[in-house]
């Protein structure tokens, strides 16, 4: 498969503060896509957008 991963530091707020690797990018925050959602970018956007809204309004431990 080839992945791509996302990372950037707890504090970051800035495109060019992201990394973007094949492998995994050993920041504190990372997101993985898999090659078969690559296809499909306003899906992949859509699921983010699931995962900060999940991350807002549900998960309250240990990040909250």
């Amino acid at each position: 498969m080839a992945d791509r991963f996302y990372g950037a530091v707890v504090g970051d707020q800035l495109t060019h503060q992201v990394t973007e690797a094949a492998s995994t990018t050993s920041e504190a925050v990372e997101l993985r896509i898999g090659d078969s959602a690559y296809s499909n970018k306003p899906q992949v956007l859509a699921a983010v957008e699931a995962i900060l809204h999940y991350l807002k309004t549900v998960e309250t431990d240990p990040i909250a």
